[in-house]
């Protein structure tokens, strides 16, 4: 006797699954791994309840239906729950890849749904888990369970990967997922135990997909979180842009900053070369400038800077005469006061450059003296600019230290006694203190020309 199957539940469940596909491949456009994975499951749900009513009907119809056709058509039915299962755990595992950055791949779970689909091949010629008689009626064979165990396979499956992951789905997600588990386990138990005649088995699945697709993340919330991941893109290439502009900038800048001193050098070697008894003069006094400036605990940034300006500190002798810079004798009074110049010279040759501030201040007032009898503007004490005031201890050390036509270099103890001399007068005290401690410190007189 043929049962006759009531198809109105999968029928209906059929047609408002495919309505809910077309609206989903509208509406949600936006092609990401879960939007894809969520398409294969209602594809999959709408393959598996056509074939559901298609066995159905060949079925109840058994008796005038080949028998080949009914095994075809429930062959197709069961790939088709089959394949249902394994995209529902596909979707669930698309949660997780996208959290954790990984793609699909080749899994145990594919190569046991080619094991199952090819089961279900072989049993069209051997009857091991279903066929039909001459009569056309339905007959189970001795591994039919695997049509109920197939499924709930990767039902389980996707249950534990939901379960072992909590963290990376919402409330709303897991709620849908377990009710569509729930209604997928117990829609046939449903239908074996209490309406064998009417198709239900899939039509639950319907049902649970709804609730499914209102959990969805909407187009709107896609778009925003796109645009946001966009936007966040975009704000970290800014930041690597300035980062490497500025890196440019920077690198802009210590090669204009190593061209100033290169310049600033050369200069002063062009100055000590134009007298040749005081080579490698400027250099010394900007050293020990520096020296000076560091032990009174200035900034780096002014150490530098007044390293620069000992550097300069005699630019002007460029506008000087050989003829009187290199004298071997002593000078006239005429030629003194011409050399007495050199300081208001070298203040209008620094004065083009703006890039350090009061950058002549040295060069003007390295000859002032504390007590007032310097030259050429006869400022005293600590109306000389504090860089003047070390400049001018720091020269006049040098050109005790160094060689001159008329002598070799002074004793050690005979400058330090100098100094001394000087404290208060011609030196700032405090100057003339900081230049005694490091001749006290210098044991094997290193301070001086080689």
């Amino acid at each position: 006797m043929h049962l006759v199957y009531n198809i109105d539940f999968e029928l209906a469940g059929l047609i408002f699954t495919l309505i809910l596909y077309i609206h989903f491949c509208l509406y949600y456009s936006d092609q990401s791994e879960i939007n894809k994975k969520f398409k294969a499951l209602m594809l999959s749900l709408i393959m598996a309840e056509f074939m559901d009513v298609i066995t159905a009907v060949t079925i109840s119809y058994g008796s005038v239906i080949p028998v080949a056709l009914n095994v075809v058509a429930n062959t197709l039915y069961f790939m088709s729950s089959f394949y249902l299962s394994y995209t529902l755990l596909q979707y669930v595992e698309s949660y997780v890849r996208r959290s954790e950055g990984r793609k699909t791949g080749m899994s145990v779970h594919k190569v046991m749904l080619g094991i199952h689909f090819m089961l279900l091949v072989l049993n069209m010629f051997a009857g091991y888990i279903f066929g039909f008689n001459e009569n056309g009626e339905y007959i189970h064979g001795k591994l039919y369970v695997l049509v109920y165990f197939v499924p709930l396979y990767y039902l389980c499956v996707a249950t534990y990967v939901l379960c072992r992951n909590l963290n990376q789905f919402k409330k709303k997600q897991i709620f849908s997922i377990s009710v569509y588990i729930l209604l997928c386990m117990f829609g046939p138990l449903i239908q074996m135990l209490w309406f064998s005649d009417v198709l239900l088995s899939v039509f639950t699945c319907s049902i649970a997909i709804v609730v499914m697709l209102f959990s969805m993340e909407t187009p709107d919330y896609q778009l925003l979180t796109k645009t946001l991941a966009e936007l966040d893109e975009l704000q970290k290439s800014l930041q690597y842009e300035v980062k490497r502009q500025t890196r440019v900038a920077e690198d802009r800048r210590e090669k204009v900053e190593r061209l100033s001193q290169q310049v600033i050098l050369t200069l002063a070697k062009t100055i000590d070369a134009k007298d040749r008894y005081t080579k490698g003069h400027s250099e010394r006094v900007a050293d020990y400038s520096r020296a000076i400036a560091k032990r009174m605990n200035l900034s780096e940034q002014e150490q530098q800077e007044i390293y620069w300006m000992g550097l300069l500190h005699d630019v002007g002798k460029i506008g000087i005469p050989d003829t009187i810079i290199n004298k071997a004798g002593k000078l006239t009074d005429e030629e003194f006061h011409i050399i007495q110049k050199h300081p208001v010279i070298g203040v209008d040759i620094l004065s083009t450059i703006s890039e350090i501030p009061d950058i002549s201040s040295g060069a003007r007032s390295h000859h002032e003296r504390y007590d007032g009898c310097g030259y050429p503007d006869k400022t005293a004490g600590e109306n000389i600019p504090l860089v003047a005031r070390i400049i001018g201890v720091a020269d006049a050390y040098d050109a005790m230290t160094s060689k001159r036509s008329y002598r070799d270099v002074l004793p050690q103890e005979v400058v330090r006694a100098e100094i001394v001399k000087g404290k208060g007068t011609q030196f700032d005290p405090r100057c003339a203190e900081i230049m005694l401690e490091m001749i006290d410190e210098d044991k094997e007189y290193k301070m001086k020309e080689h």
